[in-house]
This record gives C-alpha cells, structure tokens and sequence, in this order.
C-alpha cells in the first residue's frame, strides 16, 4: 500500500493539537467539524452524556474539538496514516480486503477497531476517549471521496491544479477548497477556525436532510455489521471518485475550470458531509447507548 504524505491541517483546540505543516491528508479542518457537529446534533440524551464524560477527561465539551485531533498528533502515534484511508485502486470495481487492506492497515479496519474499544465498557475512559477521537475522525474520511482511491498519484496529492487563481493540487480542493469556497470559509493561522461559524453552517446543512435520507444513510443495528458497513461507506466514496473527482482535470486551471469543478464537486461534498454526521450519530448512539 502506499502511504500518502502527511496533511496535518489541524485545529487548535485546548492545547490537544500541535502545529504541523498543511500536507493534503483528509477533510481540512471545517469538513471534520461540520460531520461532527451534525452528528452532535443527534446524539440521544444517554449518548450525550457518554459523550460529555469523557470529553470531560480533557477539559472538552464539544465533538468538534477532537474531530481533526487525528491529523495533528501523527508523531504521537507513529504508524497510524494509513489509518485514515483506503486505497481502492481508481479502475477498480470497489474494495478487496487482501488488495486494499494488507495487515489491517486502512481506514476500514481501523474504525472498526476503535468502535469495539469505544463500546467496551470494560474499557478504561482513557482508552474510549481515545476510541471516540478516532472514530469521529475516521467516520468522516472514510466519506471523503478521494479517501477510497489511488491512481498512483497518492490519492490526487500529485495531480497539480489551479483552483481559484492558487496553485494546489486535486486532493486538496476535495480536502477543504470545495468546501470553503461554497461556504466562504477563510482559514486562519495554522488552520484555526471559527468553531461558531462553522457549526452554524454545519446546522443549515443538517436542516436540508430529509427523515428519508437518515432513514437510507444509516440504518439500525449498525455496530454488528460496522464492517460491512464501512466498506459500503468506502464503494460509496471511490465511486464518486471515478465518476466525478476524476473527470474534466485534463486541463486543471482557469476560471471557467474552476467554476465548472466547484459546481460538480461541492453537491458531492455536501452530502458526503451530512451523510458523514448522520452515520457518526449512529454509530456514537449504539455504542454508547445503555
């Protein structure tokens, strides 16, 4: 499996997360924060409590203070970066276990690992919170497209573009350029965000999801088939990548490009987003329920 460069563009919140450079990894900062934030949104009142007690542990309140903690603590936890995808390959029909995931080692794998720490509770706190801090993150890049694919350029990372007037690269504008032009979004030092602003917009998109759409998104009884689950979640994903992330970038710059990508992406991106936060609230539910 290859391993991708690092991203590292990290929120700042409370201490827990250190500065690094902003390397394309997974959602940027805002897209991790609105899947959590939906997901925060319906937590039943059992989960919340779970959830406030060992977000308690670290003086925290709130999901999306640890929903990019994955990104900025890789030097803690050598190892884990190929935790945060799966690379189907781009022509494939969708993913192969012993293809894709040699030794456990990707994002399919790895989440439904820390689910079943999560919901251990035998489990020291210490040991769920740090279950609830990957699984939050990994919900949300197992839904970004270009998360679930490789085409021998390290996800899109070495596929150049011109998004807007600035240099980059395809990876990224599914990252966090998509996203923050649609919501007019400006990071600020280090990738800090205004966390208000953020849930706002996270709100306006929850309110757009239909009772059907979470009813399909995420069904119940999810933790016992939280594999099967994620590889759906992964299909999902590279598909979107074949059929929308890769097509129209033979000649990747200018306005009109621009315009044109950003029209087909940013749907895409808004509903993996809300799918994201809809199935976060499902997973975080049962497994913290009584």
């Amino acid at each position: 499996m290859n391993l991708r460069p690092n991203r590292f563009a990290v929120v700042i919140c409370a201490g827990l997360l250190g500065l690094a450079a902003p390397l394309a990894m997974s959602w940027g900062p805002e897209g991790h924060a609105i899947v959590a934030d939906i997901a925060q949104a319906h937590l039943s009142s059992s989960t919340a409590t779970e959830v406030a007690s060992l977000l308690k542990l670290e003086g925290l309140d709130r999901l999306d203070q640890i929903s990019s903690w994955a990104d900025g603590n890789r030097k803690e936890f050598p190892g884990t970066s190929g935790w945060h995808y799966v690379d189907i390959p781009l022509k494939a029909s969708g993913y192969d276990a012993v293809r894709d995931c040699v030794q456990g080692n990707c994002v399919v794998a790895k989440l439904d690992e820390n689910v079943h720490v999560l919901a251990d509770k035998t489990a020291t706190p210490q040991a769920r919170l740090l279950a609830l801090k990957w699984v939050v993150h990994l919900v949300g890049d197992i839904h970004q497209p270009l998360h679930a694919e490789d085409n021998d350029d390290k996800g899109g990372n070495t596929v150049q573009v011109q998004f807007f007037g600035k240099g980059t690269n395809l990876h990224s504008i599914w990252d966090g350029g998509v996203i923050r032009h649609a919501l007019s979004l400006q990071p600020g030092p280090n990738y800090t965000f205004d966390h208000a602003v953020v849930q706002n917009d996270a709100m306006t998109l929850d309110a757009t999801i239909t009772p059907t759409q979470r009813a399909a998104w995420a069904t119940k009884n999810l933790l016992p088939q939280i594999v099967d689950a994620s590889i759906v979640w992964a299909d999902e994903s590279h598909t979107l990548a074949q059929q929308v992330a890769y097509t129209d970038i033979n000649k990747p710059s200018g306005d009109a490009w621009s315009q044109r990508y950003q029209q087909k992406a940013w749907p895409v991106v808004r509903t993996r987003l809300q799918q994201g936060g809809v199935r976060l609230a499902e997973v975080l539910n049962e497994a913290l329920s009584e």
